[in-house]
């Protein structure tokens, strides 16, 4: 698929996306459009490099955090932000 194939996004659009992506679990098209966008907004890009840094901070935590729902209440805090 070229880049011109790609959907243009908004940052609504573009965060309810980030999640799995970070998480390596967004479709593959999906990806691509997040990846165009983060190209040119600055703040999209700099979210999923917070996000990045709060799951391997969340790891070297070593809880369960799957049995505490600390992950949705976290991403709850995250989407308000």
């Amino acid at each position: 698929m070229k880049s011109d194939d790609i959907k243009e996004i908004k940052c609504s659009e573009a965060l309810k996306l980030i999640a799995a992506y970070v998480d390596r679990q967004s479709e593959e098209n999906d990806a691509r459009t997040l990846e165009k966008h983060l190209e040119t907004c600055k703040h999209c890009f700099d979210r999923v490099e917070f996000e990045k840094l709060f799951r391997e901070r969340m790891k070297g935590l070593k809880l369960d955090i799957s049995s505490m729902n600390l992950t949705a209440k976290a991403r709850k805090m995250l989407e308000d932000l």
